[in-house]
Formats: C-alpha cells, sequence, structure tokens
C-alpha cells in the first residue's frame, strides 16, 4: 500500500506545471497601439485598459479628452488632454510647491510636477506632465507604473523636416 501511495505521489508532484512565464515579459498584457492622425501623435498602452476619446472642442474645454482606466473602474490610470497655449497656468494650478522638473516626452522637453486633487474620494495627489508641441499643450494626467509606461511610448508623428518645439 505505502508503495503505491509514495508511486501516485510521485506521478502527482512530476506533473504538475508552472504556471509562470519563463519570460516575466510574457506575463505582462500585449499593448495596444492608439493613433491620431490629427493631433500627430501615438501612444501604446495595455490591451486591458478601456480607451475612451472624446472631441470637447469648445470654448473654456479641452480639445481632445482621452482616457485610460480598467474595465469596471472610471478611475482613470492616465488621462490626456490637449489645450491652447494659454491654458499654461490653469494646468499648473493645482501644483505641489517644489515637485516641478523636467523630463523628455516622445522626444521634447516637459515639465512634470505633483497636483492636488479633490473629488468624491477625498484628497488625493497625481502627477501632471506638460509638453508644448505643434501649438499646442498636451497634459498627461496620472501616476504609477502603468501611467510611466504609457507615457514612456507616447510618440509625436511629426512631418518629415519638422522641428518639434522646444
Amino acid at each position: 500500500m505505502r508503495f503505491f501511495l509514495a508511486f501516485f505521489l510521485l506521478i502527482g508532484f512530476t506533473s504538475c506545471q508552472n504556471l509562470e512565464p519563463e519570460d516575466p515579459k510574457q506575463s505582462i498584457p500585449s499593448l495596444q497601439l492608439y493613433y491620431n492622425e490629427e493631433l500627430k501623435f501615438s501612444l501604446s498602452y495595455p490591451r486591458i485598459l478601456n480607451i475612451k476619446v472624446e472631441d470637447r472642442s469648445v470654448a473654456g474645454a479641452p480639445d481632445v479628452l482621452l482616457n485610460l482606466s480598467y474595465p469596471g473602474n472610471d478611475y482613470p490610470i492616465l488621462e490626456l488632454s490637449t489645450h491652447a497655449i494659454s491654458w499654461i497656468d490653469s494646468l499648473k494650478d493645482t501644483l505641489v510647491p517644489a515637485t516641478e522638473g523636467t523630463i523628455k516626452v516622445g522626444g521634447i522637453r516637459a515639465i512634470k510636477f505633483d497636483i492636488v486633487m479633490d473629488d468624491e474620494r477625498g484628497i488625493f495627489s497625481k502627477q501632471r506632465i506638460i509638453v508644448r508641441n505643434l501649438g499646442k499643450l498636451y497634459a498627461f494626467t496620472g501616476n504609477g507604473d502603468t501611467f510611466d509606461e504609457i507615457v514612456d511610448s507616447f510618440r509625436f508623428l511629426n512631418e518629415e523636416g519638422s522641428q518639434p518645439e522646444e
């Protein structure tokens, strides 16, 4: 009897498969490319995220608003809005002092800072990144690793021979 029990235990342990992928990159969901021809940019985001794009081209609102969020959760991982250059001060209204710095987004210098937000969930902070290009401001708002990865994938699709604004 012990022999059969030991035999079945040995078979059970040797037939178990490790469900973890050998390459850690295989555990990351595949990426989806979003391309906006009118605003001349593209970005990649995990396919699992929902994308919502609104064109709000009216006075007093951002021209385009792009939200990326997990299914079943309207809380955005990333919000990208475009604005006229004159909006720079209103985009910096909620800036947290001493958090401002510079980074590159799509090969163009951008300002990065923390902002304070207040809604039904309470008061919390997020990052805001503002890039100026093609006569517009591109404002990214969000936080976390997924936010950083999406911002890193952002590219301007400049026409040949044109130079990005610095």
